[in-house]
């Protein structure tokens, strides 16, 4: 019994100190991570990247995260594993400074002889992230600052800082030359601006004077943000004046362009108004033109019309002329004769009404017995002396 007893309590102990010394015996490398791994004994170096447990023996291990970002402010973390730092002030080649936050994101080398390199170099994590990376992006930023004016950062060639300063920390430092310009302000006088330029080789590339350990150490830009730059109190107020004045400028530009179009309105509405006043006169044209071609043709078809019932009354008189000349020609007029036409039958009319008709006649039937009425009184006879006193007369 005491035996047992007395093997449960070694078992016990044996598995307590196995479990507090586990951490010093084993270790675990997780994905996205390679750890270096230095022997306890022999001081032998190795790497371990690919995930798993491996027999640590009271050996050092040092991990890697592969792929982490770096943020140059104070605010800027975001809950993420990377480090972060302070922001990073620099100098234009004005005088300006600013504050400048970001962050970059960054791949590291998977091949082996460049993380023992990185290791060797750096010995953790932390130092790598302060020593190499903040200290790489801090130095292209710095010099990136003296390549242009403070206000120049801020509105034209603040697409081309970021470019320039990634470049930098991409392949190095580069090369640089500085020039001078007088010129003359409104004044008369004489100023000299100084610039500083980058230098380009033959081909058209930068020229680097410093290669970036970013090549050294193979180590991979994923993405490299400038969030914001922060100028101090004296750029702030000439950018405030220059945005100000930038305002004035716009809205004066605007107003300018605003009168211009409204004397472009005005001029085509005054068009437009001529252009109906002339249509309105135009139609009003063309109404009295159709108005006095119409009475034109009315006066003409009844001009037309007159001479031909003139023509036709010509035609009637010469006609009742010729008549009447030809009666003259015979040796009575046509109302002479209408005169002896009325007299005669006036008198035929009279003659008549004295004649007493008997009251009964009796016709024979022999020979020489009248058969008409008319000759047994004598009418017929009468009638035909009358017509002929008529003819003679005419004659």
């Amino acid at each position: 019994m005491k035996k047992l007893i007395g093997t449960i309590v070694i078992l016990v102990i044996l598995g307590g100190v196995i479990f507090t010394s586990s951490s010093y015996l084993v270790s675990t490398n997780k994905s996205g991570y390679y750890q270096i791994k230095q022997a306890a004994i022999t001081g032998k170096i190795s790497v371990h990247d690919k995930p798993g447990m491996y027999g640590k023996f009271f050996g050092s291990i040092e991990t890697y995260q592969i792929s982490d970002m770096n943020y140059f402010s104070n605010s800027d973390l975001e809950g993420g594993s990377g480090e972060a730092a302070a922001t990073i002030r620099v100098r234009f080649n004005d005088g300006g400074t600013a504050d400048i936050s970001g962050s970059i994101k960054f791949r590291l080398s998977l091949k082996e002889e460049n993380q023992l390199l990185l290791h060797q170099d750096f010995k953790s994590y932390d130092k790598l992230q302060s020593d190499l990376i903040r200290q790489v992006v801090i130095e292209a930023l710095m010099q990136t600052s003296t390549l242009m004016k403070a206000e120049e950062s801020y509105s034209t060639r603040r697409s081309e800082f970021t470019t320039l300063a990634e470049e930098q920390i991409r392949r190095g430092i580069f090369e640089t030359v500085a020039e001078e310009r007088i010129y003359t302000n409104l004044e008369g006088k004489e100023f000299i601006e100084r610039t500083v330029k980058v230098k380009y080789d033959e081909s058209g590339k930068a020229v680097v004077r410093k290669i970036s350990p970013f090549i050294r150490y193979d180590i991979e830009i994923l993405q490299f943000v400038i969030k914001d730059i922060d100028f101090d109190a004296t750029i702030d107020s000439l950018i405030s004046k220059k945005k100000e004045a930038e305002q004035q400028r716009i809205v004066a530009q605007a107003n300018a362009e605003r009168a211009k179009q409204d004397a472009i309105t005005a001029e085509e509405q005054g068009k437009a108004r001529i252009a109906v006043a002339r249509a309105e006169e135009e139609v009003l044209k063309i109404k009295a033109v159709t108005q006095a071609e119409k009475e034109f043709e009315v006066s003409k078809l009844n001009k037309q019309r007159a001479e031909e019932e003139a023509a036709a009354n010509l035609s009637i008189r010469e006609a009742e002329a010729k008549g009447a000349t030809l009666l003259v020609q015979a040796g009575i007029t046509p109302r002479d004769k209408a005169e002896l036409e009325k007299e005669t039958a006036i008198g035929v009319a009279a003659e008549l009404a004295k004649i007493q008709l008997p009251e009964v006649m009796i016709f024979g039937s022999g020979e020489g017995s009248p058969t008409n009425p008319f000759d047994a009184i004598g009418l017929e006879a009468f009638m035909n002396i009358s017509e002929k006193i008529s003819a003679t007369k005419n004659e």
